[in-house]
């Protein structure tokens, strides 16, 4: 019942994630309906498409006036990755702000508890709160009609709706009023920004709207095509987009896969293990079923008998899981790093499926040894066999081989996927994020933000100071480079860049190629409001895909989204993405307008703590109101690969959790094959054989049985890995090494397990198995 248990327990533990991962927007009350629009792009000279969340800002109208098959339209546009809250005793920063059209409410459909939804965003500088914002800030109090500052606008409460969950991948705390916003003046398809959701009337009509999406697109960028661009509008549908969007998925259907395996191999060796535990139970009650045969006892009535027990063993240990699994669940989210909350324990169908789950366990682990135990003959019995032919050891032998066939096959998973992270993990990506410390750098003015870098660099706690508009880890931005001096006019190629502070290349410690850094003349030069010129930095890569060397390219004229300079700087190609994806072209370029962040690099030889103290100091002496909030790029980094490291994780917990299932079914089957040679190691030893001797014979046939999983799983768990590791452009290589100590912890473990039955056998009086002769 304890095996049992803890199968059904990590089960369902591992059910309760699959189902929150594949249950993303599932609570929205038209989730059927509604469909998720995003953009694929290539410029003539690109080699790869770009596959984009965001779509142009005249999508949704077209699509609400031209498409009579969409009932609603709607975007949303990100508040430059969040916003400044006065409040009373300090300045907090909210990330979850977005901007949305007035029809946001009806096309989605969340639940309002305060305000009316049909008017809640209608005017400029209205906005609605989830209600645990609104708590946040208008704490006892009714937060409609109140007003909230951000970033030193006033914006005028209007609505209140419920908290989402957190299977959404549309997560926000505050939804604004884009009415006024000077980017939704007019219906442009030069830019994409927004994203865009469509409700249709009917939820059988994705294919034909994507085929009118096609022809509107052949229609909108006509000329464009012309010139060798492709664009295309992808719709799909909004409850996919987590696990399956190229565009913006956040999650991996293939884990989902690999979680999916796992589970099933669980319950299944579980069954097994089970099974083989009846099973060898079954022989310690030999005389109480030989009497029963002998005195008259039916078949059937046997079967029942045990078949009954082990149904009721089943129901208890199914019982005490579900109690075990809603203990566990807050740990196992925490390890997991997701929010799981059992939402489907109050739909019906799950105690349906839970039954029907019960009567499966019960047939597949009690039914076959109550049938092998009922079908013994009471001769065979008395003298130790619950079978003549011993058929059921043999299969027994199977189960067992096909137990640590798994838990053999995933012990090379997790060692590698382990490897595979550590790998990541210390990868040179070729910029330094060692000690490198993040701070929000929205709300800082430039003179601000010099006065700041000035005062850190004075402190010896402090290597460096710098600025990005993106995070240097995951750099989303996509623009084009035109005008390339020594390339024909139709040049035009997309690329990843990035607005920088002057010291961004060397405080961040990329390796320079060729050319200087920029200087304070080029952030001159770039600020010039009436003839701006731009030095740009480019990675050798960039340099490559124009046509140049890195020597070459230097003094370069490009046109970069109309930025026009030449290239000042190539340096080293550096990753600013995930190691999934191989590095690509990008462009550094001076643009102070707007930094999302502000880098300062820590002084190894300072105390963490220390440093963090001199830094808030110096924040707070320019900003009293700053609440100094930062966290390191580390963090950011690891954040990349959350679902890697959530998979492992869970294959290293619960390989341990198979191999132990599988150590006890090994454990049932050598204390059945003991009982079954009881005499045979009592004549062994009158004949004189030595306890090591014996326990040799007896473990023999279990190591057997151990090489022969090593057989099937070694090659198995190359294939998966091999496909896995494809998953990364930067990847481990397959050591040998790693299947030889799988193979060598399972064999070691396997005649632990063991030892403890034949040892116990070759240490037995012979007296005690040969008094009965």
């Amino acid at each position: 019942m304890f095996g049992l248990s803890i199968g059904i327990t990590c089960f369902l533990l591992l059910a309760a994630y699959i189902y929150h991962e594949s249950s993303y927007e599932r609570f929205l009350p038209h989730a059927d309906r509604l469909a998720y629009i995003s953009l694929t792009y290539k410029s003539p000279n690109s080699t790869e498409e770009v596959n984009s969340s965001a779509t142009p800002t005249g999508l949704a109208p077209t699509l609400q006036a031209e498409f009579p098959d969409v009932e609603q339209a709607t975007r949303f546009y990100s508040y430059s990755k969040g916003g400044k809250i006065e409040s009373k005793e300090a300045v907090i920063t909210e990330k979850g702000l977005l901007y949305a059209d007035q029809n946001v409410f009806k096309t989605l459909g969340y639940t309002f508890l305060e305000g009316d939804s049909q008017s809640a965003l209608a005017e400029p500088n209205q906005i609605v709160l989830t209600k645990k914002l609104a708590e946040k800030y208008f704490p006892n109090q009714s937060a409609i009609g109140q007003t909230l500052s951000i970033d030193k606008v006033n914006w005028k409460i209007t609505g209140i709706i419920a908290d989402l969950p957190t299977n959404t991948q549309l997560n926000f705390s505050a939804l604004l009023s884009n009415k006024g916003l000077e980017r939704y003046k007019e219906m442009a398809w030069s830019s994409a920004n927004d994203v865009t959701i469509a409700l249709l009337k009917n939820k059988h009509q994705f294919g034909l709207i994507q085929q009118k999406l096609d022809q509107m697109t052949n229609s909108k960028f006509a000329e464009a095509t012309k010139q060798g661009y492709q664009f295309r509008f992808v719709l799909e549908k909004l409850t996919d987009i987590h696990l399956h969007s190229k565009a913006a998925g956040t999650g991996n259907i293939t884990y989902i896969y690999i979680l999916m395996a796992l589970s099933a191999a669980l319950i299944i060796l579980t069954c097994i293990n089970f099974t083989n535990l009846v099973l060898a139970h079954a022989l310690e009650r030999k005389k109480e079923i030989g009497v029963k045969k002998v005195l008259g006892a039916a078949k059937k009535t046997i079967f029942f008998q045990f078949f009954f027990e082990c149904s009721m063993m089943v129901f208890l240990a199914v019982g005490f899981s579900l109690l075990t699994t809603v203990l566990l669940l807050p740990v196992f989210s925490s390890f997991m790093g997701a929010e799981i909350k059992l939402t489907i324990w109050t739909d019906p169908r799950f105690y349906a499926v839970l039954a029907v789950f019960v009567v499966l366990i019960t047939l597949l682990s009690g039914g076959w040894p109550a049938y092998s135990i009922a079908s013994s003959k009471p001769i065979s019995i008395f003298k130790r066999k619950l079978t003549e032919k011993q058929s059921g050891i043999s299969l027994s032998r199977v189960l067992v081989t096909f137990q640590f066939s798994i838990s053999i096959f995933f012990i090379i998973c997790t060692l590698f996927a382990g490897r595979q992270m550590d790998f990541i993990q210390s990868k040179n990506t070729g910029l330094d994020r060692a000690g490198m410390l993040v701070m929000d750098g929205r709300g800082w003015q430039d003179k601000e933000r010099q006065l700041l870098k000035e005062k850190l660099m004075q402190l010896s706690s402090v290597e460096g100071v710098t600025a990005s508009y993106d995070n240097p880890v995951n750099i989303q931005g996509g623009y084009s480079i035109r005008e390339v001096e020594g390339q024909p006019n139709d040049f035009d190629m997309d690329v990843t860049a990035i607005p920088i502070e002057k010291d961004f290349v060397s405080v961040f410690h990329i390796q320079s190629v060729a050319g200087e850094p920029l200087s304070d003349t080029d952030i001159l030069r770039a600020q010039d409001t009436v003839s701006p010129e731009y030095g740009f930095v480019v990675n050798t890569l960039a340099a490559s895909a124009m046509g140049f060397t890195p020597q070459q390219a230097i003094g370069k004229k490009i046109n970069l989204n109309g930025r026009k300079g030449s290239i000042k700087q190539v340096v080293a190609s550096f990753n600013f993405a995930s190691l999934h994806s191989e590095v690509k072209p990008i462009v550094l370029f001076p643009e102070y307008d707007y930094f999302g962040n502000i880098f300062i690099r820590l002084n190894p030889s300072t105390p963490v703590q220390d440093a963090l103290a001199q830094v808030k100091s110096v924040v707070q002496n320019i900003d009293v109101k700053n609440s100094f909030e930062y966290h390191f790029l580390n963090d950011d980094y690891d954040k990349l690969y959350l679902k890697d490291q959530q998979t492992t994780r869970v294959m290293q917990l619960f390989s341990i959790i198979t191999i132990a299932i599988a150590c006890m079914g090994l454990f049932a089957l050598s204390a059945y094959a003991v009982q079954q040679r009881f005499k045979e190691i009592g004549i062994r030893k009158v004949l004189g054989a030595s306890t090591i001797k014996i326990v040799k014979i007896l473990s023999f046939d279990f190591m057997i049985l151990v090489c022969s999983a090593l057989l099937v799983s070694v090659p198995l768990g190359w294939y998966a890995m091999h496909r896995w590791i494809e998953n990364f452009a930067y990847h481990i290589t397959l050591d040998w090494w790693i299947f030889m100590l799988a193979g060598i912890s399972a064999l070691l473990v396997s005649f632990i397990t063991i030892s403890f039955q034949t040892v116990k056998a070759a240490i037995v009086n012979p007296i005690e198995s040969l008094r009965n002769e």
